[in-house]
């Protein structure tokens, strides 16, 4: 039995119908993945740079009302793109204020962002409004879900 076996596994060894069609299917499969995670790191970065803008716009609102938390948060919310939700306590922007004393380069933060707080700040020290937000990242292929868990921005207005 073994003698009429072998002679075809022989010649199955040699035999080269298909192999072109198998070496693409190694390669394209790979090559879809890298596309998918390529497709996710650009999503990514678009995502990561909207996010910013819209902290930005409430460090925009916070420098003609820089005691308004609310109207702050409302800013950064409505600069969003519809239906992202921002990971942070409360589904809003964090606003911290905090003096800088500009000779030291020491930060003493408030207890809030209320013009009785401001007024703790030195003489000559300058005022810091940050807003932060986080968001988390739905990645499209599963193989890269773990690499873009949490996207991030803040902006500090600093006030003389």
């Amino acid at each position: 039995m073994s003698n009429s076996i072998k002679p075809k596994l022989t010649d199955l060894r040699r035999d080269r119908c298909g192999a072109s069609a198998t070496e693409f299917a190694i390669i394209a499969s790979l090559l879809a993945t890298l596309m998918f995670g390529a497709y996710d790191l650009g999503n990514a970065a678009q995502q990561e740079i909207q996010l910013q803008e819209a902290v930005r716009s409430g460090g925009a609102f916070a420098i003609n009302w820089p005691t308004n938390v609310a109207g702050i948060q409302d800013a950064v919310a409505s600069a969003l793109p519809t239906g992202w939700v921002l990971t942070n306590p409360g589904g809003v922007a964090v606003v911290a204020c905090s003096c800088l004393n500009a000779s030291s380069g020491a930060v003493t933060n408030l207890a809030g962002c209320t013009t009785a707080n401001f007024d703790t700040c030195a003489a000559g020290s300058g005022l810091l409004i940050s807003v932060t937000a986080a968001m988390a990242y739905t990645s499209v292929d599963t193989l890269f879900a773990a690499a873009i868990p949490q996207l991030s921005a803040s902006y500090v207005t600093r006030f003389q």
